[in-house]
C-alpha cells in the first residue's frame, strides 16, 4: 500500500502538471496570445467539456475488467502524445478557420482520452487504498502537486516578460507530453491489494444501470452533482473572463501560480481535518467561499482580482477532493466505476452549459449563477446521509 500510494502521488503530481497546459488559464492565454477570439475559446472549452462527457457517457463501463490498473495506464499514452499536436499552432501563429479546425480535432481527441482515464480513477482507490487511507493519500497528491503547478506558473510568468507566449508554449507542451508519459508508466507499476479472485468478480460483475441510477448516493446527489459542474465551468473560464475586463496576460499566467498556492493550503487544511471531521463539513465549507464571486467584478484592481481567485480556488479544491472521500464510504465497488462514470457526466453537463452561457452571458449573471449553483451543493451534499452514518466503508475487501 505504501508503494501504491507512493506511485500514485507521482502520477499525480505529473499528470497535474501536464494538464496544466490542456485547458485553463495557460491554454486560454495561449489561444488568445495567438489570436482567437473570446468566443474561439468559449466554444474551444465547450467542445472539450462536450466530448468529455460524451466519452464517458459511451463507456460508462470501461474500468469494469480485472485489468483496470493497466487501462489506466495505457490510456495516458495517446493522451500525451496528442500534446505535440499542439505545436503546428505556436509554429505558424497563424490564426484561420484550418487552424481552429485543427485545434479542435487535437483537443477534442484529447479529451476523449481524458475521459477514459477519468472513468478508471475513481475506481483504481478501492484496489490500492485502505478506505481510512484514501483521504491522508488524496491531500498529499494536492499538495505536492500543487508546488509543481506553483513551479510552473512561477517560471510561466518570468519567461512571459521576456519571451512570447507561443515560443514558450513550445517547451510547455513538449514538457506535458513527457510528464503525463511518465505518470502512465508510474501507473503501470501500480498492484492491487485485493486477493485475484475477489479482484475479477468485484470487477467485472455488470450491475444493471437502473441499480446505479435507484442508488440514494445518486439519486439524491443527482441536482448537487450538476450544480457543481456549472460552478466548476465558470471557474475554467476565469483566465478568459479576466481578459474580457481589461487584464493583460501577465495577470492571467499569475493566475496559475495563485491557484497552486491556494490548491496546496486547502489541500494541507484537508489533511489534517480529513481524520477528525465527515468530509460533508469540508463540502459545505469549501461551497461558502463561493460567496466572493462577485468581487471578481470590481475592475483596475488586479491584486484584490486575484485574492478572489485565489479564495475561490480554495474553496473548490476542498469540495473536490472531499467529495470523493465521502463517497467511497457509501458507493460499493461493484457499482464504483459506472456510478462514477455518471457522477461525471452530470458534473461535465453542467460544466459545458455554463461555457455555453458563458458566450453570452454578462459576467454578473454568469457569477451570481455560479455563486448560487455552488452552494446548491454544498448544502445538497451537506445535508446527505447514508443509511449508516459511521464511517464504514462499504467495498470489498
Amino acid at each position: 500500500e505504501k508503494r501504491n500510494a507512493l506511485r500514485a502521488v507521482l502520477a499525480y503530481t505529473f499528470r497535474t502538471a501536464a494538464l496544466l497546459c490542456s485547458t485553463g488559464p495557460l491554454m486560454q492565454t495561449f489561444l488568445s496570445s495567438i489570436g482567437f477570439s473570446e468566443q474561439q475559446i468559449y466554444m474551444h472549452a465547450t467542445l472539450f467539456q462536450a466530448v468529455n462527457m460524451i466519452t464517458i457517457l459511451l463507456c460508462s463501463r470501461f474500468a469494469d475488467t480485472k485489468k483496470v490498473l493497466l487501462r489506466t495506464a495505457m490510456i495516458q499514452i495517446p493522451g500525451a502524445i496528442l500534446f505535440l499536436g499542439y505545436l503546428p499552432l505556436c509554429l505558424s501563429r497563424n490564426v484561420s478557420a484550418e487552424s481552429y479546425v485543427w485545434l479542435l480535432v487535437i483537443s477534442l481527441l484529447q479529451s476523449a482520452t481524458f475521459a477514459l482515464h477519468t472513468v478508471c480513477e475513481y475506481k483504481v482507490p478501492y484496489y490500492i487504498y485502505r478506505p481510512e487511507a484514501y483521504g491522508s493519500v488524496l491531500a498529499i497528491c494536492g499538495i505536492i502537486s500543487s508546488l509543481v503547478s506553483f513551479g510552473v506558473g512561477s517560471v510561466m510568468s518570468a519567461l512571459s516578460l521576456r519571451y512570447s507566449y507561443p515560443t514558450l508554449m513550445i517547451g510547455a507542451f513538449l514538457l506535458s507530453c513527457l510528464f503525463l508519459l511518465t505518470a502512465g508508466t508510474l501507473q503501470f507499476f501500480q498492484r492491487s491489494l485485493i486477493p485475484l479472485t475477489d479482484q475479477s468478480n468485484a470487477a467485472v460483475k455488470k450491475t444493471p444501470l437502473i441499480e446505479v441510477f435507484r442508488h440514494k448516493a445518486f439519486s439524491y446527489l443527482f441536482i448537487g452533482n450538476i450544480t457543481r459542474g456549472f460552478a466548476s465551468g465558470v471557474m475554467t473560464i476565469l483566465a478568459a473572463a479576466a481578459l474580457s475586463i481589461g487584464y493583460d496576460e501577465v495577470l492571467t499566467t499569475a493566475m496559475v501560480s495563485v491557484q497552486s498556492i491556494a490548491s496546496m493550503l486547502a489541500c494541507f487544511l484537508f489533511s489534517i481535518v480529513s481524520r477528525y471531521i465527515n468530509p460533508r463539513s469540508s463540502i459545505l465549507c469549501g461551497s461558502l467561499f463561493f460567496a466572493a464571486f462577485p468581487l471578481l467584478l470590481i475592475p483596475e484592481r488586479p491584486i484584490l482580482f486575484l485574492a478572489i481567485f485565489a479564495l475561490l480556488t480554495f474553496g473548490r479544491t476542498l469540495v473536490d477532493y472531499a467529495i470523493p472521500a465521502a463517497l467511497l464510504y457509501v458507493v460499493p465497488v461493484e457499482i464504483a466505476g459506472t456510478y462514477n462514470a455518471w457522477r461525471m457526466i452530470l458534473l461535465n453537463g453542467g460544466t459545458m452549459l455554463a461555457t455555453i452561457m458563458a458566450s453570452f452571458l454578462p459576467l454578473p449573471a454568469l457569477f451570481t449563477i455560479a455563486l448560487i449553483c455552488q452552494l446548491i451543493t454544498g448544502f445538497n451534499y451537506f445535508i446527505f446521509k447514508n443509511k449508516d452514518s459511521s464511517p464504514k466503508p462499504n467495498v470489498t475487501k
